[in-house]
């Protein structure tokens, strides 16, 4: 992902308003995502996360320090808010999302309906962490030095979870290609 340029990071972190908005532009489609998948497509929940990352990223970005890339500092603090979001549910026993074809909405619409099908039901059965490391990894790009940085755990940790999540996501593809 490309960084916001220098200029306006340094306006934000002193209150500009205008920058601000330019940095919410530029990093919200890529918060969203991440809060969209680690909420297994549950939109409203994505928005509420993604809602309390920006208002963190807002608080917090005077503090931002500069040794690491600017998105990395927000994939760190999307992640926390994520994993906040779904504790204060786990707290209240209101931990089960389900992914159905009207709360996918835009996410699915480049994916024929087969495969939307398969890749909804492979999504339910991940944990939320599971679903935003896979999509950090995956489909944002994110090096596992990157994620380490982001999660807290050591690279080889990040490297062998997500090898035995893509090994089992291959594992129930084929299992449903065969029609086990």
């Amino acid at each position: 992902m490309t960084e916001i340029d220098e200029f306006t990071l340094e306006q934000a972190r002193r209150g500009s308003k205008k920058a601000f908005r330019s940095l919410y532009r530029h990093y919200s489609p890529f918060v969203w995502r991440l809060c969209f998948r680690s909420s297994n497509g549950d939109t409203l929940r994505a928005e509420e996360i993604t809602q309390n990352t920006f208002v963190k990223i807002h608080r917090y970005l005077p503090d931002f320090s500069g040794n690491s890339a600017l998105s990395t500092w927000i994939y760190t603090v999307t992640f926390n808010c994520v994993n906040e979001y779904f504790a204060k549910l786990t707290k209240y026993n209101n931990r089960n999302v389900l992914l159905d074809e009207e709360s996918v909405g835009s996410a699915s619409d480049y994916l024929p309906y087969e495969n939307r099908q398969l890749v909804s039901q492979i999504l339910k059965d991940l944990s939320e962490k599971e679903r935003f490391l896979l999509t950090a990894r995956e489909v944002d790009g994110l090096s596992y030095e990157e994620l380490a940085v982001i999660t807290g755990e050591p690279e080889g940790t990040l490297r062998t979870r997500l090898s035995r999540l893509k090994s089992d996501i291959r594992k129930r593809i084929e299992q449903t290609e065969e029609g086990v």
